[in-house]
């Protein structure tokens, strides 16, 4: 083909919007991601549960099956010549009358014997069912999940090739600040790179409320990508005593500190916002922990 029919080549402001478009895409795409990996997890528990009753459904039809056969087998053996006609006693008729009624009782367990195995019977076929049913989901979501981390990891792949039509330098990282985009995974469904702050941050200071990162809300921010924590510097919804500010304001000063070597994206702490210069002031958003009062908001890229 020749020169002039080449697609033109992007000029310096197209290379630069392809990025923010494919990160853009990315972002929609991956909390979807992490919250079906949730789900598959959820489906492992269930397909084990499933298959704990259908054993169980199992062992008892068994047990049940043998009382049933064993049954039969007397009966037969109570019969002459295996007619079905019970043996009374001959002669006495209080003999006889007892022994009738010992076939009575004999009778009435074995309708409770039978009555029993047609309910542990339909209790198996139920499990059975349920355990396939389980197990398909499991299957079915497995190949979902599989599908979805491919394409997360084509787009990064995009995304890794247009940053590097920018600046060609490799390693997630590049000297003008960009960072390439993580997968979640692990049991905390958080990315590497948020993982190893959220460690290094335990590892300097006293959390004294806990760390929350992960969560299925579809707020618009990086908790369900996985790329954001909360660090609880009180119990949540109750005002900081002056000593829990200045531990907040410590670790804030940390993570801003630290942004550009950890990938930190940006910080919301005191109703304030830091995102690569100086703090600024936000709205007010109606509550102490919307506010960010009684927690340090860290965001990674």
């Amino acid at each position: 083909m020749g020169s002039g029919n080449a697609a033109p080549r992007p000029d310096a402001e197209q290379l630069r919007r392809q990025p923010a478009g494919l990160q853009k895409e990315y972002d929609a795409f991956i909390a979807g991601y992490n919250a079906n990996r949730i789900a598959l997890g959820d489906a492992r528990n269930a397909e084990k549960l499933a298959a704990t009753r259908l054993g169980q459904a199992q062992r008892d039809y068994e047990a049940a099956r043998t009382r049933v056969a064993e049954m039969v087998r007397l009966r037969y053996q109570a019969t002459p010549f295996g007619t079905g006609t019970p043996l009374l006693a001959a002669g006495d008729p209080h003999a006889s009358i007892h022994a009738a009624a010992l076939l009575q009782q004999k009778a009435d367990g074995q309708t409770e014997n039978l009555r029993r195995f047609e309910e542990v019977r339909d209790t198996r076929r139920l499990a059975r069912e349920s355990a396939a049913r389980r197990a398909r989901e499991l299957r079915e979501k497995a190949e979902e999940v599989g599908r979805e981390k491919r394409t997360a990891e084509r787009l990064i792949a995009k995304i890794e090739d247009a940053l590097e039509q920018i600046v060609p330098t490799p390693g997630l990282r590049r000297p003008d600040g960009t960072w390439v985009p993580e997968i979640p995974g692990g049991p905390d469904n958080i990315t590497p790179r948020l993982r190893l702050l959220r460690t290094q941050a335990e590892s300097r200071f006293d959390i004294p409320s806990g760390i929350g990162c992960y969560r299925t809300r579809q707020d618009g921010g990086e908790h369900p990508q996985g790329r954001a924590c909360d660090f609880m510097i009180t119990r949540g919804g109750t005002w900081p005593s002056p000593a829990q500010v200045a531990l907040g304001d410590r670790l804030a000063a940390w993570a801003i500190g630290n942004a550009r070597r950890l990938g930190v994206k940006y910080v919301i702490y005191r109703q304030r916002i830091w995102q690569g210069g100086g703090w600024r002031a936000m709205s007010d958003r109606g509550s102490i922990t919307e506010n960010h009062q009684d927690h340090v908001h860290i965001s990674m890229f």
